[in-house]
């Protein structure tokens, strides 16, 4: 046996090695700090901001039809609310 090959016999698997060029660890330290965003996270929060703006055009228009088609309470219902209640008794 060669030198080389008998003094391999002890080597261990401890995990595999994390390679990335340097373009790849500089991005990956960049998105961490916050300073870039990918594009898919920009597509994401846009899609995000869209519907938000469509929620609440939607919620606008829902309040003004309520209001032109809601009927108010009549004056005595107003008058005479209840402003006691029976304890709970289990």
């Amino acid at each position: 046996m060669s030198k080389d090959k008998r003094g391999l016999g002890d080597v261990e698997f401890a995990g595999k090695v994390k390679a990335q060029t340097f373009k790849q660890s500089h991005l990956e330290r960049l998105i961490k700090d916050g300073t870039v965003f990918p594009a898919s996270k920009l597509a994401e929060t846009k899609e995000l901001e869209l519907q938000r703006s469509r929620d609440h055009e939607a919620t606008i228009e829902d309040e003004e039809r309520h209001r032109r088609t809601a009927s108010i309470a009549p004056e005595d219902k107003l008058k005479n609310l209840p402003l006691t209640r029976d304890r709970f008794e289990h």
